[in-house]
């Protein structure tokens, strides 16, 4: 009998085992069926998008990514640098010598520069989110996170509801130049031991702890540093199309207050709390060493000088190596420190910015826009229905993905619809706004994924309240959009 235990748990171990190679196998066929479609698709229908070769062999490339993203064979990072690879490999003029010399009989007008694929990594969006990341660790290191909480959450009082109010305000304000993952992370690691001392049938624990990623991910969309997919559309908003880190945070900043304040009083609504009062106990102050001080200037001076950038004529980009600078000059961030930063999401980002050069320069976006007659659209309805696609697929896969997925195609089709009555800057703003929204399901957002993990929410509870909040939110972009317009 004793015995029996250990052989159990090595048969539940090899079924795990067996399901999880079971379920890679369908991922890849999955993945190797579009390529095979993709590859078969202008051949069968020769007429119907007209590929010169290397669209066409972007046209593959890129359903390997697309659903490489969406099934998750590999790590979505991965996936960014395969795509990478696969540009740099087939359709670049440093190919693969009999591939390069065909496309260069054929079709060398179509085919791009590998320097341009590989200065993605250098992009300007990736340097300010590199800058966003520096002043994160410091933040974190030299407790200026946890000091800021400790003085934003003591006007809320000991109310339940007050206190929950609290916790999203100050969730999101960290999330608009934080990662929203160590956002979530700080602000669970604060709430979680005052939660433990709930009676285990408060369902009020459960709008607690779901307030912090619905905070998370919405604090993101305030600022072009907050998230991702802002990143993205940055990539896309240059010359007249540029747009201010204000101008954003004019925007997005009240759409993402009245999201929170919606979302705070859905759960409040949802799950109330039950006992009178809570205390949320941070024993932590303001040092006064040099360093400190250091980090404490810099952060601020940082924000100002973003928020300021049309006074002064220095664009975000530029700022976001200030951080940077002071932080690892003066030994603030150290080699060890710089090893935290989040480099899969950079890889993601870059991978994107590649893949979404590729399309455009090729003029394969273009002709994958064109497969549906935009002129019969109204141009509200043809942004609506962008920001609907995104939001949609952001449920199931990585926003960053989905904003990789979806803005080029936006670009383009709003290229080939003309004049839809909105500036460009506008929708991909909202596009990207949109994708944030998304948190209906465990796996939408990692902040989700964080406080499903605390095991006080079920996957039911993520998607009664996450859904609800996030098809409110959607709603709300999509009116700021028409009002913003």
């Amino acid at each position: 009998m004793t015995d029996q235990k250990p052989l159990m748990a090595d048969v539940e171990e090899d079924d795990a085992q067996q399901t999880s190679t079971k379920s890679l196998v369908y991922k890849i066929v999955c993945v190797v069926v579009a390529c095979i479609v993709a590859a078969l698709l202008p051949v069968v229908f020769p007429g119907a998008l007209g590929l010169t070769p290397v669209q066409h062999i972007l046209l593959v490339i890129f359903a390997a990514a697309a659903f490489c993203w969406i099934t998750e064979p590999i790590p979505v990072y991965a996936t960014s640098l395969f795509a990478m690879g696969a540009l740099a490999i087939f359709i670049s003029d440093s190919a693969v010598w009999p591939l390069r010399e065909h496309l260069e009989a054929v079709d060398k007008e179509h085919m791009i520069s590998y320097k341009s694929v590989l200065s993605s990594f250098s992009a300007p969006v990736v340097i300010l989110f590199i800058g966003g990341f520096a002043l994160a660790i410091a933040a974190t290191k030299y407790k200026l996170d946890v000091n800021l909480a400790r003085i934003l959450l003591k006007p809320f009082g000991k109310r339940p509801s007050m206190v929950m109010l609290g916790i999203m305000a100050v969730t999101g304000i960290f999330a608009m130049f934080m990662s929203n993952t160590a956002t979530t992370v700080m602000m669970l690691a604060m709430i979680t031991p005052v939660i433990s001392t709930f009676d285990k049938s408060d369902r009020g624990i459960k709008g607690l702890i779901f307030c912090v990623p619905v905070a998370a991910n919405i604090g993101g969309i305030a600022t072009p540093v907050g998230t991702p997919p802002n990143a993205i559309a940055l990539k896309y908003l240059v010359g007249p199309d540029s747009i201010s880190f204000l101008d954003w945070m004019m925007v997005g900043f009240p759409l993402a207050v009245i999201c929170i304040l919606v979302g705070w009083a859905l759960l409040h609504f949802l799950y109330p709390v039950r006992q009178k009062e809570i205390e949320i106990k941070i024993e932590s102050h303001f040092a006064k060493d040099w360093r400190s001080l250091t980090v404490y200037i810099v952060f601020a001076l940082t924000i100002l000088l973003w928020m300021t950038e049309t006074k002064h004529g220095i664009n975000s980009y530029v700022v976001a190596l200030i951080p940077l600078i002071a932080y690892t000059c003066t030994g603030i961030i150290k080699t060890s420190d710089i090893k935290t930063m989040n480099w899969d999401v950079i890889w993601l980002i870059a991978g994107g910015i590649a893949l979404g050069d590729a399309l455009g320069k090729t003029g394969l976006a273009s002709k994958l826009a064109n497969i549906i007659d935009y002129t019969q659209y109204s141009g509200m309805m043809i942004v609506i229905l962008l920001s609907i696609i995104g939001w949609a697929l952001s449920n199931f896969i990585s926003n960053t993905a989905s904003a990789n997925l979806m803005l080029p195609i936006a670009v383009a089709v709003l290229s080939q619809a003309g004049d839809i009555g909105i500036d460009k800057s506008t929708v991909l703003m909202f596009c990207a706004i949109a994708i944030s929204f998304a948190m209906s399901l465990p796996i939408s957002t990692p902040p989700n994924a964080l406080a499903y993990a605390t095991g006080y929410l079920k996957n039911r509870d993520i998607m009664i309240a996450g859904g609800l909040i996030s098809v409110v939110c959607l709603g709300l972009g999509i009116a700021a959009m028409f009002l913003a317009r």
